[in-house]
């Protein structure tokens, strides 16, 4: 789930606290649970913490304590507590409220989540609130304001909106010091020559000659929406100089890719078709399953290009376009889930399982898969402002870990990527981000083909034996039929 509070808003955050510090997600009532149990377990014994609400009224305020939160029944004291608002009605308009009854700053309540202020001064919720549509209707009240905290002549209506109807509410945990530059994951330098030289490297790409496979076949799957056809749009654009939309993209409740795909890439440079397809499908969702022996037919070569799914008749070995001996080139030579990486903690069971099922089938042929995670500037507002804060973002890093823990991958096998989507021209860094990925794709399609050849060399050998034996043995039974 991504994170809400934007760095205009942090900062100020910042230079009310009065010290060098920054933030990190501890709790989310859309991601964790609208429960005083998920806030205790999260937030107690953290030390500071910001809580921010954004209400239904487009207001954003809450309360800072640099005191740990508990489950103790009874008020903390704090002398450096304070009240804020940082929007109001859309507009960023930012106001602080100083403690003025340091001893009763905030309560920690085993039964409530978080409460500033004495009667209360905001009182959040108590007990478990359940999600209503896109909103939490919290239970609490923000009616006694101002009883702890001076509200310097504003009001309850001018702080809170006077709604307590709220989309989200989040706790950080306030960390002295700069956040760390240091990256979760090695990476090339975010500049023209890094891009130039993944899209060289791309544009000279071949197979393996022992292969006589021309162009290697990546496979994307994934849940409806989550990027795949606007992953081969993307990889289409930077090839193509600018941005394209070829495979029909969108964010639809049905799959809008209807049909099995292989897609060509050429490069607009050379004039000339590069030596690797994108292969698309159509997307998967809860109430409806990738029929596994379809699947089957994909990987294994059987099933023609442009093959268009029905779920009523599905193909079958009899059926019109099948393949029956398919070679080393009509397979599948890498596969790549997509998956959305803001939503990659909350993905239905059902897809999850169906997933997992379509997975094994990958791993019992020996077919190497890897994770494209998308969307990754919906998980912090520093990663849209900049794709190049990708690994240094713990968000991202978190849903890597999470992407990974849930596939049963290695994260490094978890590539986060943004596809051109809403941008008009193409920029360096998500190029990079792209090419990066599709270049890793290219590696592990290069070992499985590698793979496949020693396979069939062992075969071979094996064979020959076999018959070398069966020759002696005849050869043997005729000699002593003669003596």
């Amino acid at each position: 789930m991504p994170e809400l509070l934007n760095q205009k808003y942090r900062d100020q955050l910042v230079t009310w606290i009065g010290k060098a510090c920054h933030f990190r997600l501890l709790y989310k009532i859309s991601r964790d649970g609208c429960s005083p149990t998920s806030f205790h377990q999260q937030c107690d014994d953290k030390g500071a913490t910001v809580t921010v609400l954004y209400n239904t009224n487009n207001t954003i305020f809450g309360g800072y304590l640099s005191q740990s939160w508990d489950s103790d029944s009874g008020y903390i004291d704090d002398s450096e507590a304070f009240l804020f608002r940082l929007q109001h009605n859309r507009s960023f308009d930012p106001l602080k409220f100083p403690v003025k009854d340091k001893s009763k700053a905030g309560y920690g309540s085993s039964l409530c989540g978080p409460i500033f202020g004495d009667g209360y001064d905001i009182h959040t919720f108590t007990g478990t609130v359940t999600r209503s549509g896109n909103e939490f209707p919290l239970n609490g009240s923000v009616s006694s304001i101002g009883k702890s905290y001076n509200l310097n002549g504003q009001t309850v209506a001018t702080i809170t909106n006077s709604s307590l109807k709220v989309t989200d509410l989040e706790v950080y945990r306030i960390v002295e010091g700069e956040e760390e530059e240091r990256p979760w994951r090695e990476h090339p330098a975010w500049t023209t020559e890094t891009m130039q030289e993944l899209k060289d490297t791309l544009q000279v790409y071949e197979p393996r000659m022992e292969t006589n496979v021309t162009a290697a076949n990546i496979l994307l799957i994934g849940q409806i929406g989550a990027g795949k056809s606007s992953f081969f749009n993307s990889v289409d654009s930077i090839f193509r100089g600018r941005v394209m939309n070829k495979a029909c993209s969108g964010n639809s409740e049905r799959s809008i890719t209807t049909m099995y795909r292989r897609y060509e890439l050429k490069d607009s440079s050379t004039k000339k078709f590069l030596n690797f397809r994108l292969c698309d499908t159509c997307g998967f969702q809860e109430g409806f399953a990738f029929d596994a022996q379809e699947f089957s037919f994909i990987v294994c070569g059987n099933l023609p290009d442009c093959y268009r799914f029905n779920p009523l008749v599905p193909f079958e070995s009899d059926s019109a376009g099948y393949l029956k001996k398919p070679e080393l080139k009509d397979k599948i030579h890498c596969v790549a889930f997509v998956i959305d990486s803001s939503t990659v903690d909350v993905m239905p069971d059902k897809v999850l399982k169906h997933m997992k099922d379509l997975q094994d089938r990958m791993t019992h042929r020996g077919l190497p898969h890897v994770v494209l995670l998308t969307k990754i500037d919906k998980l912090s507002p520093e990663v849209d402002d900049d794709v190049t804060n990708t690994y240094t973002h713990t968000t991202v890093c978190e849903a890597v870990n999470k992407a990974a823990k849930i596939m049963g991958l290695p994260s490094a096998h978890i590539f986060p990527i943004k596809n051109y989507v809403s941008e008009p021209n193409l920029t360096t860094a998500l190029d990079i981000l792209i090419m990066k990925a599709l270049k890793r794709c290219l590696e592990f399609a290069d070992d499985f083909m590698d793979e496949q050849l020693l396979r069939k060399a062992a075969e071979e050998k094996m064979n020959c034996t076999e018959v070398e034996n069966d020759q002696n043995h005849i050869e043997k039974k005729i000699e002593n039929m003669i003596n």
